[in-house]
């Protein structure tokens, strides 16, 4: 194992269909200080959503000088 995967947290993202059809997708957890979430109309739009959340937030962090946890996901 990698230095750099030792210090990544694994995280369980969730993804739900809505009754309009659409798909919304949150990581199961309460261990961090931020919360992420993803919409799309298909699976595929949602993780992209999700990981766009995930990538602004880890510049906002870094904009602002916050320490942040890199973050692997695992969608379910």
């Amino acid at each position: 194992m990698s230095k750099y995967k030792a210090h990544v947290m694994k995280v369980d993202v969730l993804i739900e269909r809505g009754v309009d059809g659409t798909y919304s997708a949150y990581m199961d957890t309460n261990n961090l200080s931020f919360g992420l979430i993803g919409d799309g109309n298909s699976i595929k739009e949602t993780i992209e959503d999700f990981s766009n959340s995930y990538e602004e937030m880890k510049s906002y962090y870094q904009e602002t000088g916050k320490g942040f946890k890199e973050l692997e996901f695992d969608y379910k």
